[in-house]
């Protein structure tokens, strides 16, 4: 079983492999803190640390990240996980469904190869905790990187219905027709934001990490018993989680989705 994040017993030396994470906004990241404990825990001479950057400086950082000879491997957070796909030298077959990247390996001749595991994490997550998603309706508001990932996942799960919204249309409906084309047996759609037709509901955007942010789904809408989901890791309980439990709804934090996606990670960085 993973441990939880607490203080990690690093040694770095001048042969300590580097991982990033990768994002803008970084201060709410807490992957370096669960998988730099694992690793130490587990004796593997590597590093995690965050490493912020703007959209606008995309470019001259990928050039600046390939040029590290001691760099094995980046984790991308919001909002570089779509143009990460376009950077990569090899993209895994999950990632190109997805359309977008947050995990990358970097191999011994410098080849950068992207996956991701987003929607692994959620999915081991929910089933961890003895909510398996499978045969179950769910609404997902988001269609970004990590809606496209919990999409595509939800459906490999076995997940009975799917209904993808977002405030950009052509995005929900790319993700719609991609994962339609690839598991057929799920009733997929568009369309209103109702809660009251779905099993489980799920925020895959980020609203709720701003203090002011509006609420992603009106939590009035929401039915008592029904499970209301986060990928928002700070706050750890966010204002929709909160409003959710006074609704009488279980809930599931976006740290449990981290915790689900470390095995998945620490799989494809070759840790196992």
């Amino acid at each position: 079983m993973l441990s939880d994040a607490g203080p990690a017993l690093l040694s770095v030396t001048g042969e300590t492999r580097l991982y990033f994470v990768i994002g803008d906004p970084i201060r709410q990241v807490r992957s370096t803190q669960l998988y730099n404990k694992l690793a130490a825990e587990r004796g593997i001479d590597v590093v995690f640390a965050p490493l912020q950057f703007a959209a606008g400086d995309f470019d001259a950082a990928v050039r600046g990240l390939r040029s590290f000879k001691n760099l094995a491997g980046i984790i991308p957070t919001i909002p570089h996980k779509p143009r990460m796909m376009d950077v990569v030298d090899k993209v895994e077959p999950r990632a190109r469904l997805v359309g977008a990247v947050n995990s990358i390996r970097v191999e011994p001749d410098g080849t950068w190869v992207g996956d991701t595991f987003d929607g692994v994490g959620y999915v081991n997550g929910l089933v961890t905790a003895n909510r398996d998603p499978k045969g179950r309706s769910v609404l997902l508001v988001g269609a970004g990187g990590a809606g496209a990932a919990i999409a595509v996942a939800l459906a490999e799960a076995g997940a009975a219905r799917l209904r993808v919204v977002d405030v950009e249309t052509a995005k929900a409906e790319r993700v719609v027709a991609a994962v339609q084309g690839a598991y057929p047996a799920i009733a997929i759609d568009t369309g209103a934001v109702v809660p009251a037709e779905f099993d489980i509901v799920a925020n895959a955007t980020p609203l709720g990490m701003a203090a002011g942010d509006p609420y992603p789904i009106d939590p009035e809408t929401l039915v008592p018993g029904q499970l209301v989901t986060d990928m928002i890791m700070k706050p750890p309980v966010t204002p929709l989680l909160q409003a959710a439990e006074k609704k009488g709804c279980p809930i599931q934090v976006g740290y449990q989705a981290l915790v689900g996606q470390a095995e998945a990670n620490f799989s494809f960085f070759g840790f196992n």
